[in-house]
C-alpha cells in the first residue's frame, strides 16, 4: 500500500518541527526570551563562567552564532562578560541575578510543555518515544557520515 505524501515520516517530522518551534517561541515570548536563548541560560545555571568557545561547543552552535545571542541577553540583563583573571585573551559568561530568577519560569515552562504534548501517553510510551528517537538521531548520523 503507498503512503500518501503527508503520511510519510519525513512530512509528520517536518510538522512535529514546526509545531514545536512555534510553540517554543510563543511561549519565549510570553517570558521575553527569544527561542535560543533558554539553552544558553540552562547551560550557565548549571555551569557558570563557561568561556565563548566552550559553551559554543556544549550548545553544538558555532562559536559566531553564541556571540549574537550573549550580545543580546547581555542587553537584556540577563548575562554578562567578563575578562578571565588568569588569561585576559579569554571571555567568561555568566548568568545574572535576572537570569538566575527567570529559570523557575523557564522550568515551569518547560514543565507545561511536555504535559500539554505527551497528553494521552503513557510513561512507557513516552520512554519507548524517547528511546526510539534517540536511536532515529543516531541512525541519521550515521547515515550523514556516507555524505562527508
Amino acid at each position: 500500500m503507498e503512503q500518501k505524501p503527508f503520511d510519510t515520516l519525513d512530512f509528520l517530522l517536518l510538522q512535529l518541527g514546526r509545531a514545536h518551534h512555534n510553540l517554543m517561541r510563543r511561549q519565549m515570548h510570553t517570558l521575553d526570551l527569544c527561542r535560543g536563548q533558554p539553552p544558553v541560560l540552562f547551560a550557565l545555571y548549571k555551569k557558570d563562567g563557561m568561556s565563548n568557545s566552550d559553551l559554543a561547543e556544549f550548545l553544538e552552535i558555532t562559536p559566531a552564532t553564541l556571540t549574537n545571542k550573549v550580545k543580546r541577553m547581555e542587553k537584556a540583563g540577563l548575562v554578562i562578560r567578563r575578562r578571565d583573571e588568569e588569561d585576559e585573551r579569554v571571555s567568561r559568561i555568566y548568568i545574572t541575578e535576572k537570569g538566575r530568577n527567570l529559570m523557575e519560569n523557564l522550568k515551569q515552562a518547560r514543565t507545561e510543555r511536555e504535559a500539554a504534548m505527551l497528553a494521552g501517553v503513557s510513561d512507557s510510551d513516552v520512554e519507548r518515544l524517547k528511546a526510539d528517537m534517540r536511536k532515529i538521531l543516531e541512525n541519521i548520523e550515521n547515515y550523514q557520515s556516507k555524505f562527508d
